[in-house]
């Protein structure tokens, strides 16, 4: 089972759109777009939060804010090969707050509930030296 479900894209969008913007049976350019939209906010977000924990979650163990995300930018990229000038603004927004959102996640100036990474600083190794620095100062 995927992160994002078919039903998951019935609140944003219109099936009948939907089948305008992908005719195949089985929604591969959907899927395709779906990856792109998951690799973007890794990239914005990996550094800070642990977006293995994320992404692999399913059903409603998901966070369903990341799931409005993946969505956005996903149809974003949907209009933008298909139809670019016949966009709607709403879909043009989104895309937008879903970047300005990440861009503010990722530099940590909000507060998000997403799992943050593990520093390495946790892990219990500590480095420590017998030794007196040394003072080359003359």
């Amino acid at each position: 089972m995927a992160f994002i479900t078919k039903d998951d894209y019935e609140v944003e969008i219109r099936e009948e759109l939907l089948a305008l913007l992908d005719p195949t049976e089985e929604r591969i350019k959907l899927g395709i777009a779906q990856k792109m939209a998951i690799s973007q906010i890794r990239q914005y977000l990996s550094g800070r939060y642990n977006m293995d924990a994320v992404f692999s979650t399913q059903g409603e163990e998901r966070d369903m804010f990341m799931v409005m995300l993946t969505i956005d930018c996903a149809l974003y990229h949907l209009w933008s090969k298909k139809a670019p000038k016949k966009m709607p603004e709403i879909r043009a927004q989104r895309y937008q707050d879903a970047l300005d959102w990440l861009r503010a996640a990722g530099a940590g100036t909000i507060d998000t509930d997403l799992p943050p990474v593990e520093s390495e600083s946790e892990s219990g190794i500590i480095i420590d030296s017998s030794y007196k620095p040394n003072q080359n100062k003359y």
